[in-house]
């Protein structure tokens, strides 16, 4: 007598009175064991999203992937807010639903070709989220070079008073986070700070940095603060 054909229920073939073992969905396997890795605005320590501490994540390479995360996540809510667009201007733009935009801005993980998509509307690039050195510091003496503070290659453009005035919340929020105070801008566009050191630069380059990857035009600054009144540099 012939055995009637087995019935398929989509378990690699397998009836449903088989056992079959469900491997859990996770994020992947680190020696032999599965694992799912939180979002990057739960994992790590420290402060708050979007400024947690990885250092002590492992393995390095998720390490790596939250800090990245994080940077790139950062990134998109500044600009967005830098060109005064709404959550959804950028969701229309990308081609992306809206909840993909909010989960990137709350530091959950979406599907990369989503997040390259959003960056692409924002003009965002992967150079702009690698970590940079600080340069020497210039001799306090040399006025020629505190000006010249090395600029990234892509943003060779001054920002003019009235781009500074459209992202004056983003500045005033970096310009904290730097321990930079007291922002003022001049009628070319100049920002002034007053830095919590006198003679370290350091803050000072950084701050411009990442203002220009988030604008996206360089920003002159400074803590010059007699320039500062000679120009009547107003506070944002």
């Amino acid at each position: 007598m012939s055995q009637a054909p087995r019935q398929h229920d989509g378990n690699d073939g397998l009836t449903s009175g088989d056992q079959v073992a469900q491997r859990p969905r996770t994020g992947g396997r680190v020696a032999g064991q599965a694992y799912a890795p939180p979002a990057p605005a739960t994992a790590g320590s420290g402060y708050a999203w979007p400024f947690r501490d990885y250092s002590g994540v492992e393995p390095r390479p998720l390490r790596e992937a939250y800090q990245w995360w994080q940077a790139i996540a950062r990134d998109v809510a500044d600009r967005r807010r830098a060109r005064r667009w709404e959550q959804g201007d950028v969701a229309d733009a990308a081609g992306v639903a809206l909840n993909t935009v909010q989960r990137i801005e709350r530091g959950e993980w979406v599907a990369a070709h989503n997040l390259f998509l959003v960056c692409s509307v924002l003009g965002l690039r992967i150079e702009q989220i690698v970590e940079v050195a600080d340069p020497r510091p210039p001799s306090p003496t040399d006025r020629a070079a505190r000006r010249g503070l090395a600029r990234p290659a892509t943003h060779d453009r001054v920002a003019t008073r009235e781009e500074v005035l459209a992202g004056r919340a983003v500045l005033s929020a970096l310009a904290r986070h730097h321990e930079l105070t007291e922002p003022r801008v001049d009628l070319n566009g100049t920002v002034y700070v007053r830095a919590a050191r006198t003679g370290d630069f350091s803050p000072l380059w950084r701050f411009s940095t990442v203002l220009a990857q988030t604008l996206g035009v360089w920003v002159n600054v400074s803590a010059d603060q007699g320039e500062a009144n000679r120009q009547e540099a107003e506070l944002l």
